[in-house]
């Protein structure tokens, strides 16, 4: 699939180090566009609210692990004006790196692609000991400057450590994806071809508000994507609720049904319409 229309920002913010899958994956979206590693999600955020003209990606979802909730928390905080413009898919491909003929005492990686090996490493090295990190980059250095050591990770990491590539893929035959959300300041135009909408919701503290709002969703045939509450700051007991729904409220049964959840007392605000669908491979 082409990539949308998208202008290249003078700078791009996302999750570092050099070679995280992030990083990997915004230099396959905007090759050629300097950017700027960040240390953490948030950090990512805090770029972006002081350079309204650069863009950001930031993990959303991964397909073992389940939501991002440092992304989700920024999004739906009031004081977030960012706007998603569209997501990006990652098929996640992990390579055991390591020296040849070198033993594997311990074996180095972030805890997402441990929870994706699992079953592997108990068959392949099952006495190797397993030593989380904070990115799958910081586990190749490891493996670059320890004896004894391996990592898991993009294969692209063996060219930037001098490591070599022992295994690939690890469990290529169990589905790896992670979806990352580009965000920007401005607002996608409404248009037929934003596939998705995410939204903050708000509902009345009452029994059924929740019910409540799904209902004209459903009788719009407005398929529900996502799903996740957060607490409200300073507000105990009080929640705000994360929802994505296919398609856009530039189609009208989407706005009417919105209208209608407006109505019967929810608040929304919108963090976007946008494409979804375009994959990658690391």
């Amino acid at each position: 699939m082409s990539a949308p229309a998208q202008p290249s920002p003078p700078i791009i913010a996302c999750l570092g180090p050099e070679g995280s899958f992030s990083h990997l994956l915004t230099e396959m979206r905007f090759p050629g566009t300097a950017v700027q590693l960040m240390t953490s999600i948030g950090e990512v955020f805090d770029f972006l609210s002081r350079e309204p003209e650069a863009l950001g990606i930031v993990p959303i979802e991964n397909s073992s692990g389940g939501f991002i909730i440092d992304t989700v928390d920024r999004l739906v905080d009031q004081r977030c004006g960012l706007h998603i413009l569209q997501e990006l898919t990652l098929d996640v491909k992990l390579a055991l790196l390591g020296k040849n003929g070198a033993p594997i005492h311990t074996i180095h990686s972030h805890a997402m692609p441990f929870f994706h090996c699992d079953d592997w490493l108990r068959a392949h090295y099952p006495e190797a000991r397993r030593i989380a990190e904070a990115s799958t980059a910081k586990a190749a250095e490891k493996a670059a400057t320890l004896p004894g050591a391996a990592a898991i990770g993009p294969r692209q990491n063996a060219q930037r450590h001098q490591l070599d590539i022992l295994h690939f893929p690890i469990a290529g035959e169990v589905p790896n994806i992670t979806q990352f959300f580009l965000l920007g300041h401005p607002e996608n135009a409404s248009s037929t071809v934003n596939n998705r909408t995410a939204l903050v919701v708000e509902l009345p503290d009452r029994p059924g508000s929740l019910c409540q709002f799904l209902t004209p969703l459903s009788q719009s045939a407005i398929n529900l994507k996502r799903l996740e509450s957060r607490p409200i700051r300073g507000q105990p007991n009080k929640y705000r609720f994360y929802i994505e729904i296919e398609g856009s409220p530039a189609e009208s049964h989407v706005q009417a049904a919105l209208d209608q959840t407006r109505d019967e007392g929810a608040t929304l605000r919108s963090l976007g319409s946008y494409p979804a669908g375009l994959r990658f491979e690391s």
